[in-house]
């Protein structure tokens, strides 16, 4: 069983600069001086990969990113990790990328490899959209299945159990057949830490490197034109003094609103 894992490299979201004022466009938004890593989720699917391979065998784990030319890095510590291999997809630094160009730059790559199964994770902590591995699964006409936070190899590796939480508490279990696609939640399996002696080999491990421009893609679906932050429509009071004194405050402040 082949296995391809994307992951991406994002900035640490504490240090980002927002600005105050308009234009709220995408280009003034920047994180310079920030520490960029790897997308929490996407860790979850890597720990998921390396537990196939574990248990059921699995011929070979590719770890893929698309970004631009520092994104290695985090394909270097997926390395570190137990992977592989490393595919980089190198294009020019967006702040906020389309989900469907970047699905269709996986899907172009993946379409012409023999993959059994392709793990994404959920969602990324900086967008937060969900998108890309659906995008992918669509463009590949692959089964797709989302927030998954077990999986298990059935059939003799034909087909796969996977596990997800629904509402109300309740687990949802489902069957798929190979190939298809996998987003994975924050499970039950916590993401090991790589060895710093296999951190150092993987620095000195070769990446295979695409250019973006080398995939055939259509062109972009989705642009962000302007982020603005909620506008304020009121402001808080904060109550001082003791516990008594709060309380007399608050009812003041109740009464005054017709509320008590």
């Amino acid at each position: 069983m082949r296995i391809l894992v994307c992951i991406k490299r994002i900035p640490d979201l504490e240090n980002m600069t927002f600005p105050d004022t308009p234009p709220r466009s995408p280009a003034n938004f920047t994180c310079e001086g920030a520490p960029w890593r790897m997308n929490r989720y996407d860790e979850y699917a890597i720990e998921a990969a390396l537990r196939l391979r574990e248990t059921h065998g699995a011929s070979g784990i590719d770890a893929l990113t698309v970004g631009d030319q520092d994104a290695g890095d985090v394909l270097r510590r997926a390395i570190g990790l137990g992977v592989d291999h490393g595919v980089h997809i190198q294009q020019t630094r967006e702040m906020f990328p389309s989900p469907f160009t970047i699905g269709e730059l996986i899907a172009a790559y993946a379409r012409e490899k023999a993959y059994d199964l392709i793990l994404c994770g959920v969602m990324s902590e900086d967008l937060m959209q969900g998108v890309v591995g659906p995008v992918i699964a669509g463009l590949l006409k692959w089964p797709c299945l989302t927030a998954i936070h077990a999986v298990s190899v059935q059939e003799e590796g034909r087909a796969l159990q996977c596990e997800r939480e629904v509402e109300g508490g309740r687990q949802e279990v489902l069957a798929v057949r190979r190939p298809a696609l996998l987003t994975i939640q924050s499970g039950i399996h916590t993401p090991r830490y790589p060895a710093l002696s296999k951190l150092l080999r993987a620095n000195q491990y070769p990446l295979e490197v695409l250019p973006a421009a080398s995939l055939t893609t259509a062109p972009d679906r989705q642009r962000v034109c302007a982020i603005t932050p909620p506008e304020r429509v009121r402001d808080g009071v904060m109550l001082e003094g003791t516990a008594e004194s709060k309380a007399r405050q608050l009812a003041k402040l109740l009464h005054a609103k017709g509320l008590c």
